[in-house]
């Protein structure tokens, strides 16, 4: 306790008899330059406090609660051996790399029914429905 009195004195010794000699030795413009530059620090400091109050403060966000997440639910897959077979055509490929089906009915590809397409500020009696060409081979 008394070492760190000592010190405190000496210091403060040190720096009043620095700011003293350089008083004396400066000139008035470097005097007031000196001193704005002093004040200018000492007014930013409060400005920079609130700025790292604001920016560590912890945001406790008020929101609704979170759904429950969605658990789809599928049936366990049947063993290997016992699946049905079904037709390999997708997109229009014939299934050449799969078994042909057991069944002769699965043979045909599925017929889905023809889209129709609503206009979005039509009238409902107005529907768009696409004729459905061949498609066609570009010669090259």
């Amino acid at each position: 306790m008394k070492t760190r009195f000592i010190f405190l004195v000496i210091g403060s010794a040190f720096a009043v008899t620095l700011a003293v000699i350089i008083g004396q030795r400066l000139s008035a413009e470097a005097m007031a330059v000196t001193v704005g530059v002093v004040a200018g620090v000492a007014a930013s400091i409060p400005t920079s406090l609130i700025v790292v109050w604001f920016a560590t403060r912890t945001v406790v966000a008020q929101s609704t609660p979170q759904p429950e997440p969605r658990m789809v639910m599928m049936p366990q897959a049947s063993p290997l051996g016992m699946q049905m077979p079904t037709a390999q055509n997708y997109a229009g490929f014939p299934g050449q790399a799969y078994m042909p089906p057991t069944m002769p009915q699965l043979q045909m590809p599925v017929q889905f029914a023809p889209r129709q397409f609503n206009v979005i500020g039509g009238s409902e009696m107005e529907t768009f429905q696409p004729q459905t060409q061949p498609e066609v081979i570009w010669p090259r």
